[in-house]
């Protein structure tokens, strides 16, 4: 009689799953503006200082900005970087006015385009969002094309060739099965296409839960386990950025992480404090402290049946 194979943990230590990114890899970090970016897993990136990144997003803030200002960073390849309400991203323009990153400009559609033709396995997505506009005059990666049946003109998208995504979760069980709140702001869904364009991938996530409860749960499940190759766990690990329906953004704490990219060190002091000074993230939620992580915590609500 045939043994059943046993199914392996992909639970891991934030520094184990973050030694799986190599240096020069592509890295395509999930979340949208100031939401659940996996933001712990950017701060051990930077303290394992993983060097030649090339990041490719969606609609990026923070988790770009301190990358780049950290000196991770080849090339940056999205819609978007910036600090919302605070303005520019100062790093990213710094970088990017000195030329000492590359970047690949995308509307948020062809952005969205390169990771849905990368999670089909498609070399391209055709669009006719950027026609007309000087993107395609301006990222090499979209190209004008007419189409074989009608000969009307399209805008190729190159799909996104991902080393390693990391996104960021409200639960999982220990095999990697990536569930989200029932109550969730759906601009964040395209998580699960940058997974799914990637060689790798790694999230974080609140809290591990039971199979058990994964499986009375299946509606919620957002990434199978098939896709991920490491999970942590990481109470609070899209703060300063938001999470949902489990917390709000740190208002406060953006602010201060945005006053000290305007001097060179105050962002050392920054980095110090925040990321080298901590040798994991619950060192890090020491630092930010439990009275201001219960300001931004959300109401509790009962979400599963």
């Amino acid at each position: 009689m045939n043994k059943m194979l046993k199914k392996k943990s992909k639970v891991v230590s934030l520094n184990q799953a973050v030694s799986l990114i190599e240096d020069n890899s592509t890295l395509a970090i999930g979340g949208h503006t100031f939401r659940r970016h996996p933001m712990a897993l950017v701060y051990e990136i930077i303290r394992q200082k993983k060097a030649g990144l090339k990041l490719l997003g969606w609609n990026n803030a923070n988790d770009v900005d301190i990358l780049v200002g950290a000196g991770n960073v080849e090339s940056v390849e999205t819609s978007y970087v910036g600090m919302s309400m605070f303005g520019l991203a100062t790093h990213f323009r710094n970088a990017v006015e000195t030329n000492r990153i590359k970047v690949f400009e995308h509307s948020e559609t062809t952005a969205i385009d390169m990771f849905r033709a990368g999670s089909l396995g498609l070399d391209f997505m055709p669009t006719k969002a950027s026609l007309g506009s000087d993107v395609l005059r301006t990222n090499p990666r979209i190209k004008e094309m007419n189409c074989p049946f009608t000969n009307q003109k399209y805008a190729a998208v190159k799909a996104a060739d991902v080393d390693v995504a990391i996104i960021h979760g409200h639960f999982a069980d220990e095999y990697g099965n990536i569930g989200v709140d029932q109550r969730r702001l759906m601009e964040n869904e395209m998580d699960a296409l940058i997974a799914k364009s990637a060689k790798k991938v790694i999230a974080s996530v609140e809290q591990i839960v039971s199979e058990d409860f994964v499986k009375k749960n299946a509606h919620l499940t957002f990434v199978p386990g098939i896709y991920i190759d490491a999970v942590v766990e990481a109470p609070y690990g899209a703060h300063p950025t938001a999470c949902d329906s489990r917390y709000d953004y740190d208002l406060t704490h953006l602010e201060q992480y945005h006053n000290a990219t305007k001097v060179e060190t105050d962002f050392n002091r920054y980095l110090d404090q925040y990321v080298y000074g901590c040798k994991d993230h619950y060192e890090y939620l020491e630092k930010i402290g439990l009275k201001n992580l219960n300001k931004i915590k959300r109401p509790e609500v009962i979400l599963y049946g």
